[in-house]
């Protein structure tokens, strides 16, 4: 009896040994099928999966510790290339596989979905075509499912959803259709839904409000047309919310009833949404972004905006939102970033903004409305890299002495105002300017001719002003800004003659204007040396003589503008 008793064991661990054996050889001719459809520039997986040794201690490879099972697969970053094997699906404890960052084509293989143990596809940023598995939508164990950045296409999957343990799905930047079923509120646990840069189109579910553990919800860049269904913003888990560039219109349903107070990050902006920006704003306590511009957003910013004590970029620019800049959103030290170009803004900029010491943005331009002087305190807040004014009716000067401090200011963009006196000679201070609009104002005096320390300065606009300039010494400095594209100084009386130096000026320059400028004599010779010239404006002036032959060495120029003057002779080729 005995005897029999250990002949059973025995013949029990024989056909256990066997039928690992043979699982293992599964797993085994899956990888190598696998490896016989990728090659890299440096044959990494031919060198590194050989015979040689167990599959389990291959790179990227993980096994299970008993039954020697492959559980993960793993191989990012290594600029892998090939199809990704059908016989992956072999791999039935295959848990994770993450391809990410390689350069794969061809299909998801459709046997993936169907894997009983399969909780982990990430292979976004390869270049897969095709449609995405229907079975992937289906399976009940699977929790991340990343397929960002490639070229899938196809329909969103219509069907119903199950995947009940389903946290992230990352879809974006690739070229999918069809519209969002209402199923997908099925999928409870939800935590990143993330459809950017596709062409889905349709409504937002309603259902989207059972997606109880929300957390960012980003569909952007689609062509999604409906209203924020309003049980989005019940979501309490809901931390960033970015729908812009989309066609979806209706109100800003964010009503006192809501419970969205975690929310750090809300962009709806470039689509068609109405009415205006309500009160209750005020229960975004964590509110970190605020971007609705492009829209047709009405009525006033609310006089309690200070009560998104935490807010770092408000951008309402390009919306017909009227009234006045309340004072309380200068007591929001944590701004960084405003934008409300394009408004219909009136009345003066509060004083309280001049103590927004955090401040990279102030554009308050193309208002048109805006009235009163420039606060010296916003020429003091050291971190601005934009002040853009411009299109206003603001008056006043720019301190000419140690009020201007802007050691980081990029765009100073002060146009179409009515900014008066000399333009400060401290404005050179400002080392990393590069656009200096300061055209259609009534500035007075001589250009600076220290200009030329702003060496990374690649606008300058200084046309339609009152200066008296009648050296135009500030050509010699601006030899030293290598990097100007645009140079435009016309209507001003100028009232001088063009010195040889301008041909000493950076060959990057494409648009010099100095029309209407009151310049006398000769163009000279030397102009022929500024090469990169696509637009030449001298007319309404007093030259004589004749055209240079030299400005026909100008084989970029495009425009060529010289009437009105009393030149003589012919316009060289190829300009006639």
């Amino acid at each position: 009896m005995k005897k029999n008793i250990v002949f059973l064991i025995l013949l029990f661990l024989i056909q256990l040994s066997l039928s690992f054996a043979s699982s293992n050889e599964t797993d085994l001719q899956a990888l190598l099928a696998f490896r016989n459809l990728v090659t890299s520039p440096t044959y990494f997986l031919a060198n590194k999966w050989t015979k040689n040794t167990s599959f389990c201690s291959w790179f990227g490879v993980t096994c299970t510790r008993k039954s020697q099972r492959v559980v993960t697969l793993a191989l990012p970053n290594l600029q892998l290339q090939g199809t990704i094997s059908p016989s992956l699906a072999n791999l039935s404890f295959l848990s994770v596989l993450n391809l990410q960052n390689n350069s794969f084509c061809g299909g998801i293989p459709f046997g993936l979905g169907q894997m009983p143990r399969f909780r982990v596809i990430d292979v976004k940023n390869n270049q897969l075509n095709g449609s995405i598995p229907t079975n992937l939508f289906q399976n009940q164990r699977v929790q991340v499912i990343s397929l960002a950045f490639n070229e899938l296409s196809g329909k969103m999957w219509k069907g119903p959803w199950y995947v009940p343990k389903l946290r992230v799905l990352d879809l974006t930047n690739n070229s999918l259709t069809g519209m969002i079923p209402p199923s997908f509120g099925n999928a409870t646990k939800m935590m990143n839904f993330i459809l950017s840069g596709n062409r889905v189109s349709g409504n937002i579910p309603k259902e989207i409000g059972n997606l109880s553990q929300l957390a960012d919800l980003s569909l952007l860049d689609n062509q999604l047309t409906c209203s924020i269904p309003s049980t989005l913003f019940n979501i309490s888990s809901l931390l960033g919310v970015s729908l812009s560039f989309n066609s979806l219109f209706g109100p800003l349903l964010l009503d006192e009833g809501n419970n969205v107070s975690n929310l750090y990050f809300l962009s709806i902006s470039n689509n068609q949404i109405s009415s205006c920006i309500p009160s209750s704003i005020c229960q975004l306590t964590e509110l970190k972004v605020f971007s609705i511009s492009f829209n047709n957003i009405t009525g006033d910013i609310p006089r309690n905006i200070g009560c998104l004590s935490k807010l770092e970029t408000f951008l309402i620019g390009d919306n017909p939102i009227k009234g006045t800049i309340p004072t309380s959103l200068g007591n929001i030290s944590t701004l960084r970033y405003i934008y409300c170009q394009n408004n219909h803004i009136v009345g003066q900029i509060p004083s309280e903004q001049g103590k927004l010491s955090n401040l990279r943005q102030l554009s308050f331009g193309k208002n048109y409305n805006l009235i009163g002087q420039i606060l010296e305190d916003i020429f003091k807040i050291s971190s601005l890299e934009i002040i853009d004014l411009s299109f206003n009716n603001l008056s006043g000067r720019i301190p000419t002495t140690t009020g201007l401090h802007l050691p980081n200011i990029k765009d100073l963009i002060l146009g179409d105002n009515q900014l008066e006196e000399d333009i400060s000679l401290f404005i050179t201070n400002a080392s990393k300017l590069e656009i200096l609009d300061l055209a259609q104002n009534f500035f007075a005096g001589t250009i600076p001719n220290n200009l030329g320390n702003l060496r990374e300065l690649r606008a300058l606009l200084l046309y339609t002003n009152e200066p008296t300039e009648h050296e135009l010494r500030f050509f010699n400095s601006l030899v030293d800004c290598r990097m100007l594209k645009y140079l435009q100084v016309g209507n001003n009386p100028l009232i001088a003659v063009l010195p040889n130096s301008i041909g000493n000026l950076s060959s990057t320059i494409e648009d010099f204007h100095i029309a209407d400028a009151h310049i006398n004599g000769l163009i000279p010779t030397s102009i022929g040396n500024m090469t990169g010239l696509t637009s030449l404006s001298l007319q309404g002036n007093n030259l004589t003589g004749s055209i240079p032959s030299d400005v026909g060495k100008l084989k970029q120029l495009q425009g060529l503008y010289l009437y009105n003057n009393k030149l003589q002779g012919h316009i060289p080729e190829p300009f006639i």
